[in-house]
């Protein structure tokens, strides 16, 4: 592979099943432009400054065909763009205005329900055992969106609608240049029914209550530290990655697992690492694998200079498979020490808001699954990647349980 015509690979029979030997081509330059005029950037160091680096925009705007990115996802100018597509002073201002329920103290404080709510999903795997269930529409999906659902305050009768917008936003996660039109028509029209539904959540929400999207109403209201646009927008943005990520970290851990006995049986006799599992899995497949960003003046990745406005793809995937960071980085490995400094969620000021949430809860899934099933196992090769560059997660994922 020219890794020049990355992209023209990308979206090739194959790649989402193996992307990382054709990831490890990119990290053999500091800089790879494509064909495409996008840079392209792969090795750790680089990566995990450049998402820390302020020359590194994440105002998207800056970057040529952006406007058109957006519109063609249903959100044009009369919108603010969302938390991850702002630079200071915006985005620090609406990140502390949505990540309180994410932080430590608080997910903390819902590890109990958390646990809970994994228990209740597994007692309903348990009941079709023995068997073979999907783990994505039968676990992966079910146990976010009740805690996300529960979380806002959503009806329990709506949570469906909450896997039918999140599979057509992932479907548009991608450059414009990787998709269908099809897509972007699901795409835009998910963002426009998410985001009228979320507008009548929030009218709803102004005679209070005790879910999180009434203290965010009224905290708009009492500090104005957030507008209405910008609330239904964010609103909108963490309902979404508030569990898509944990789909798919669920999913890709269970099949890494089951690719990896060693690491299963090593998990079953000591449940106590799970959480330590959870780290390295993430680093190992993860669900986001791109960071893209937009350069604010001439930017030097090695002896490369990036010129400024130009966009660039902080590859998260294979900075998590870089050897120079890892010893033997395509192995699972629970031992390695390393704990967080993968970049699995990203890093720095911009890192998930909800990344701790989703490891409590994969983690919770995990447990409850290994511990429960003496026999779980893939029921025959039949896993579906889901057909994306920038998000990896399957779509499906049958799992023979007992």
């Amino acid at each position: 592979m020219n890794a020049s015509d990355f992209f023209d690979h990308a979206v090739t029979a194959g790649y989402a099943d193996q992307p990382y030997p054709r990831l490890a081509g990119i990290r053999r330059s500091a800089a790879v432009r494509t064909t495409t005029g996008v840079w392209l950037a792969g090795r750790y160091a680089d990566v995990a400054a450049g998402l820390r680096d302020p020359r590194l925009s994440c105002d998207l705007a800056r970057g040529a065909g952006y406007a058109e990115y957006f519109r063609s996802r249903g959100i044009d100018d009369r919108f603010p763009l969302p938390l991850n597509a702002l630079d200071p002073p915006d985005h620090p201002r609406i990140r502390t205005a949505v990540s309180a329920e994410f932080l430590p103290a608080a997910v903390e404080r819902m590890r109990p329900a958390i646990a809970a709510a994994a228990r209740t999903a597994v007692d309903r795997l348990a009941a079709r055992a023995p068997g073979v269930v999907d783990l994505v529409a039968d676990l992966a999906y079910p146990l976010p969106i009740s805690l996300i659902g529960g979380l806002f305050g959503i009806p329990e009768p709506d949570w469906p609608l909450l896997e039918r917008w999140s599979r057509a936003f992932g479907a548009v996660s991608d450059p414009d240049w990787l998709l269908t039109g099809a897509a972007r028509t699901a795409g835009a029209e998910a963002t426009r029914e998410c985001g009228e539904y979320f507008g009548r959540l929030v009218r709803h929400r102004r005679r209070g209550g005790g879910d999180l999207l009434s203290r965010w109403v009224a905290g708009m209201r009492a500090d104005r530290r957030m507008s209405l646009p910008e609330l239904l927008v964010n609103g909108v943005f963490l309902l979404m990655v508030g569990h898509h990520n944990t789909v798919s970290l669920i999913a890709n851990g269970m099949l890494a697992l089951l690719r990896a006995p060693r690491r299963l049986a090593q998990l079953r006799a000591d449940p106590s690492l799970v959480d330590v599992a959870v780290d390295e899995l993430l680093r190992y497949d993860s669900p986001v694998q791109t960071a893209t960003r937009v350069t604010a003046c001439d930017y030097p990745i090695g002896e490369t200079v990036i010129p400024e406005g130009s966009t660039v793809m902080l590859l998260l995937g294979a900075a998590n498979r870089d050897p120079q960071r890892y010893p033997d980085p395509d192995e699972l490995r629970f031992d390695r020490g390393s704990g967080k400094a993968h970049l699995g969620f990203g890093r720095g000021p911009h890192a998930c808001v909800g990344g701790l949430l989703a490891r409590v809860e994969t983690a919770a899934a995990l447990r409850e699954l290994i511990t429960r099933f003496p026999v779980l196992e893939q029921a025959g090769p039949e896993e579906r990647r889901v057909p994306s560059f920038s998000l990896r997660g399957l779509e499906k994922l049958p799992l023979r349980i007992a």
